[in-house]
């Protein structure tokens, strides 16, 4: 009764984890275009060195592959940059010179000598009529009347913005010191303020540049958090007045537009502009490809226009000088597979894009190769058949309530399986387990939805890995208790069907994480699964256990049979005279450990070795999902390793060898972990590993064995142990 019970569970539950994975596939496959926006600054400046207009560079590029630019606001920041005859500065700076009053005309005197005007506000002076006609027009279409005063008198025209010390930009700390080396202060230089990096319009001259060449311009839009009630409108205003409704909005400096830090939120206009045009919201990708780069108000924004959002690829400086890199690859080449890497792996789906680099100030002038980046890139897209042109959006998901709860009944079922398997619980207890569990299940999901799914991830992530392990565990001891003499094939044919098990088992407990995290906010990675590191180190602890129960700790091979010398073999252990090699080996290990867990994020400092990178390009090159290599070239061959010394009874090599194919399994699973991967891409990737590590641990069978034939001819004969 009871078996029929788990089965008729396992068998829901594997039904409804399909239908959850069918809806997440269902949206993954509709995002299946990407949009190239280059960066309108950077290529300005690279036409400039290069003695070019910026029309002749963005036709160049408009050749190459790229759909639109990106244009931001001017600032006064970016306006004496470009050499704009105007400059600016705080009030309480600006009063330092002696002969300030002389630079202003009476009217703009009597108010700066005012009380009106405070120590923290910018004032800007030009000579330039045009440009304080932009500057008036910008500033009165953006903010509030009582931000700006405006004083146009004759040649010299003057600005007065209005500031507070929250907008201060303060110079690093830099103590005082005496003769003595003693500190004697820590005095702060306030040298500017916010206010020189706030919006205050477009360039029709920058604009017209691109629309003459016939690519779309983005127009990226800044914020100031107070006095912006006007932001919206005006930012629609120029949409329309130049014909550029962006395919996705991008938004500039450290908030969305039209958020207040009084509020703590951006306005109602914004979201109902947004909603009303079905604009989606560009997010951009971190530098260490973990979330976003922080921008005050886009993740409310994001839920509210239920993740109507794009994801964004920046092309920073690190990346733009991976130019003829390491001496291997010419021309831009690791750039084209960084940014495959980005549309395919990561769903991106915007690639802000800049030129490539020379150095930290200069261009490579060879604009033919970014006509070969974008048909690299176009070619090796259409395998996943994406195609550059409009960005993509994810239609909103959200996985059923019900049948999160469908599928976490059948994790239990393997829960209490595994528990049973590996300690034999009592039917009495399992039986309470088992009521326990459905109630626990039911309620969290109600009670606590998001951590539910956390949780159901995470249990997944460690119950499928530790399965397969018990599973490899008892084959090779049955392999040990057989007596039998192996033919090299029939080694060969016992490993296949141990890996191949043992993978499968992996690779639907991946399925079931990537269902359990399907969700719009996981899929775009504004949520993220926070189990992965833990659900890498909980299978290796559970190996030690199981191993030991199952296989002990020096015990004969006639003592396999039964698994009653557990706790016998942990005082075995705890007896053992410690000798210096093993603290070496658990030194060794803890390396191990730091690199194998640096190595599965993007956090640390532990780079690829750079003939592994080359390795990786090139097995991308040459299959649709790259595999992974500590799967291919460690864990699995390790596996064909430990079934070989199975088979002839070098049963002392059997736990290094193990311990190894334990991080293969783990891993199988972790590629399934990080939510932004398709699912079609995660599966290939392993099944893809399967292939390459069958191939690889027949190889090293083969080579063990002809090892062994020599030992054997040289010693007379092998010990079996």
């Amino acid at each position: 009764m009871k078996k029929k019970l788990y089965l008729v569970i396992l068998l829901i539950s594997v039904i409804a984890t399909g239908v959850l994975l069918y809806g997440r596939i269902d949206v993954e496959r509709q995002t299946k275009s990407v949009e190239i926006l280059a960066d309108y600054e950077e290529f300005a400046i690279m036409a400039n060195q290069q003695g070019m207009t910026e029309s002749e560079l963005f036709t160049v590029l408009k050749d190459a592959g790229v759909t639109g630019v990106v244009l931001k606001e001017e600032t006064l920041y970016s306006m004496v940059d470009e050499q704009k005859p105007l400059e600016y500065s705080l009030y309480k700076n600006l009063i330092k010179d002696l002969d300030w009053k002389e630079n202003y005309g009476p009217k703009a005197l009597e108010y700066l000598n005012s009380d009106q005007t405070g120590d923290f506000d910018i004032v800007v002076r030009t000579y330039d009529s045009s440009i304080y006609d932009f500057l008036k027009s910008g500033i009165e279409a953006r903010y509030d009347s009582e931000f700006y005063h405006f004083f146009d008198e004759g040649s010299v025209k003057t600005i007065v913005l209005k500031g507070t010390i929250k907008d201060i930009y303060f110079t690093e700390d830099m103590r005082y010191k005496d003769y003595l080396s003693r500190g004697i202060k820590l005095p702060r230089e306030a040298v500017s303020s916010v206010i020189e990096d706030i919006g205050m319009g477009y360039d029709p001259v920058k604009v017209n540049n691109v629309l003459n060449t016939g690519l779309d311009v983005n127009l990226r839009p800044s914020n100031y958090d107070k006095y912006n009630d006007k932001l919206v409108d005006a930012y629609f205003n120029e949409v329309e007045k130049y014909d550029a409704m962006p395919n996705v909005i991008i938004f500039n400096g450290r908030e969305v537009m039209s958020y207040t830090a009084e509020k703590g939120n951006y306005s109602q206009e914004l979201y109902d502009k947004l909603k009303a045009l079905n604009l989606p919201i560009g997010m951009v990708e971190a530098a260490d490809q973990l979330g976003f780069s922080e921008q005050r108000g886009i993740d409310t924004l994001a839920k509210d226009l239920d993740y109507n959002v794009v994801r964004v690829f920046p092309m920073i400086e690190y990346i733009q000088q991976r130019y003829n890199y390491l001496g291997y690859y010419e021309g831009a080449k690791e750039i084209e597979n960084t940014l495959y890497r980005a549309i395919t792996e990561r769903n991106i789906r915007v690639i802000y894009f800049r030129p490539y680099k020379d150095s930290k100030f200069t261009y490579y002038t060879d604009l033919d190769e970014y006509k070969k980046t974008f048909d690299g890139l176009a070619t090796r897209l259409e395998a996943h058949h994406i195609t550059i042109g409009k960005p993509s959006v994810m239609p909103y998901h959200n996985a059923s309530i019900y049948l999160v709860i469908l599928s976490a009944f059948g994790l239990l079922i393997l829960g209490l399986i595994l528990l049973k398997l590996v300690f034999d619980i009592a039917e009495k207890f399992e039986w309470i387990l088992f009521a326990v569990g459905l109630l626990g299940i039911v309620a969290i999901n109600f009670v606590a939805p998001n951590l539910s799914i956390e949780l159901f991830a995470f249990t997944a992530a460690n119950v499928f890995p530790i399965l397969a392990i018990l599973f490899l565990i008892e084959f090779v001891k049955d392999m040990m208790l057989s007596n039998k003499v192996f033919t090299l094939k029939g080694i060969i044919a016992k490993y296949a069907t141990a890996l191949s098990v043992a993978v499968t088992m992996c690779l639907l407990g991946g399925l079931y994480v990537a269902s359990y995290i399907s969700r719009a906010d996981y899929l775009l990675e504004i949520s993220y699964f926070r189990g992965v590191k833990a659900s890498l180190l909980l299978p290796i602890f559970a190996f030690v256990i199981i191993y030991i129960i199952k296989l002990g700790y020096k015990r004969q091979v006639r003592e396999l049979d039964e698994n009653t010398y557990f706790i016998d073999d942990i005082k075995r252990f705890l007896t053992e005279d410690v000798k210096l090699y093993y603290a070496l080996i658990a030194v060794a290990l803890a390396g191990v450990f730091y690199v194998y867990l640096a190595r599965s994020g993007h956090d640390t400092n532990i780079e690829v070795l750079d003939i592994e990178l080359i390795f990786r390009n090139f097995l991308e090159d040459v299959v649709l999902a790259r595999p992974r290599t500590k799967e291919i070239f460690l864990a699995f061959p390790a596996l064909s390793a430990g079934i070989y010394f199975a088979a002839r009874g070098y049963n002392k090599l059997l736990f290094p060898c193990l311990f190894g194919a334990v991080i293969g399994l783990t891993s199988v699973v972790n590629t399934f972990c990080h939510s932004r991967a398709p699912v079609y891409l995660s599966t290939v990737r392993e099944l893809t590993s399967l292939a390459f590590s069958l191939v690889i641990g027949i190889v090293v069978i083969v080579i063990l064995d002809l090892l062994n034939k020599v030992y054997v001819s040289h010693f007379g004969s092998k010990k079996y142990e």
